[in-house]
């Protein structure tokens, strides 16, 4: 038999008082809780790091499979519910030597395990044992949706499309930062990544064919000049604006009225960025709040478009 093991870092600690918590996911028992060893168990509330752990797989195969879909779905809800995770890149924290693994199964029997930061798929043996450690910290959140959007989502979490899994994961980035200027710089990128995406009309090309045409007939300046000018407009056959390709992406997601709201708050942003900003002792907090939220919009429209009911919670976690 298999085992799946999921651990994650949140932002908000979870405001559970019990130190497990068994949710029912894909047909199958997985328990939530801090700390893995019994002896330390303490209320989930009070630990940053948590563990998603599930039982009982056949196969390898069947438990990676489930663990992917868990993850994709923790990091959906996360953002869904504005929570904030760091889902770790499957890679342990904390390890020891092979002859501290060696010595440990000869006297006591036990095999250690690596404490992986996110997903571990491994046989399932009562003997196992896995170091950890944790910090502490103190803000809580409200825990309902967050896990309800676990069960939900992981029925439709198979594969998504990579655009949408960095999408995902440039918003939990910005959700886990502390700092303001981190999370505006995030988030701003996020959506400016599918802008990049965007491109002209078949009309709109015709159109700087016709002008590039148009530049190397023109009387004006020399051959050599003329030739230039006609090059840059054919490299823009390919390329919009930052804030074109924005536009084009609000225009396909049906959110055109959010089109005045990202100007505005873009002016804000490039003159924190470009230079001018960050003043010493200047509060962008409220920026950083109004500028994830305007994302957090636009990004949960893209996701749901792959997950469905991916932005259910947008209006309440990210108001405009």
């Amino acid at each position: 038999m298999y085992r799946v093991r999921l651990r994650f870092r949140v932002q908000k600690k979870l405001n559970i008082g019990d130190a497990k918590q068994t949710l029912a996911i894909g047909g199958r028992d997985v328990v939530l809780s801090g700390l893995p060893n019994p002896k330390d168990s303490k209320p989930i509330k009070e630990c940053q790091w948590l563990v998603l752990n599930t039982r009982g797989f056949s196969s390898e195969e069947e438990a990676r499979d489930f663990g992917q879909k868990l993850r994709v779905a923790l990091e959906v809800s996360s953002v869904g519910t504005r929570l904030g995770v760091d889902p770790g890149r499957d890679l342990a924290t904390c390890a020891f030597s092979q002859s501290i693994h060696q010595m440990l199964k000869e006297q006591f029997g036990c095999t250690l395990r690596s404490n992986v930061h996110g997903l571990d798929v491994f046989a399932d043996d009562p003997n196992v044992v896995i170091f950890s450690s944790e910090a502490q910290a103190s803000v809580t959140a409200n825990p309902d949706d967050f896990v309800a959007g676990l069960a939900e989502l992981h029925a439709t979490a198979a594969t998504i499309p990579q655009r949408v899994a960095d999408v995902v994961l440039l918003l939990n980035f910005a959700l886990m930062r502390s700092e303001p200027v981190a999370q505006i710089v995030f988030a701003v990128s996020a959506v400016e990544m599918l802008g990049q995406e965007e491109t002209w009309s078949e009309n709109q090309k015709r159109l700087l064919r016709d002008l590039a045409r148009a530049a190397t007939q023109s009387s004006i300046g020399s051959e050599e000049e003329c030739h230039e000018v006609s090059e840059s407009i054919l490299r823009s056959l390919h390329r919009l604006t930052l804030r074109q390709g924005v536009f084009r992406l609000l225009d396909r997601l049906g959110l055109a009225h959010l089109k005045r709201p990202w100007d505005a708050l873009y002016a804000e942003r490039s003159t924190l960025v470009h230079g001018l900003a960050p003043k010493p002792g200047a509060d962008y907090s409220d920026l950083a709040w109004r500028t994830v939220n305007l994302c957090g919009q636009i990004l949960l429209k893209v996701v749901a478009a792959e997950l469905p009911g991916a932005d259910r919670h947008a209006d309440k976690m990210y108001p405009i």
